[in-house]
């Protein structure tokens, strides 16, 4: 348990925290999308990310559902994730903080939700990626 200040301070940090997994997501879904559209098998690369100076227990947790999406079940819904990530955008104004990461998974869980995956869990974004980029 950590003291963190007056009452709302608790939520404060949920936020601070939630913007760092929601951009960690989003890095994971676009790196894991990336190197299958380069010809790496998916388990495999996420074997290394799991392997690697990336490996928090955040890719430890979320591995069956980048991996296997249809077997694995919704932690957390997208639908959440951007309703989060408004409250981010707000108590930043709020707060003056400067959130350009923020920005951008802001856009591209928008982008995912919009086309439909606002029911399935936040690793969907990797889905989204791999059903709307097409390989060059």
């Amino acid at each position: 348990m950590f003291h963190l200040g007056p009452v709302g301070a608790g939520a404060t940090m949920k936020l601070a925290v939630n913007s760092v997994v929601f951009a960690l997501n989003q890095a994971l879904a676009e790196a894991l999308v990336l190197a299958e559209r380069a010809g790496i098998d998916r388990a495999a690369a996420y074997d290394v990310f799991g392997a690697s100076a990336i490996a928090a227990p955040y890719v430890h947790y979320k591995r069956a559902a980048f991996v296997d999406p249809a077997s694995a079940g919704v932690a957390f819904r997208l639908g959440l994730v951007a309703k989060d990530l408004a409250l981010i955008e707000a108590l930043a104004g709020r707060a003056g903080a400067t959130m350009e990461q923020l920005d951008a998974t802001r856009a591209a869980v928008r982008a995912a939700v919009e086309a439909g995956y606002e029911d399935e869990d936040m690793s969907a974004v990797a889905s989204f990626l791999r059903d709307s980029t097409r390989p060059a």
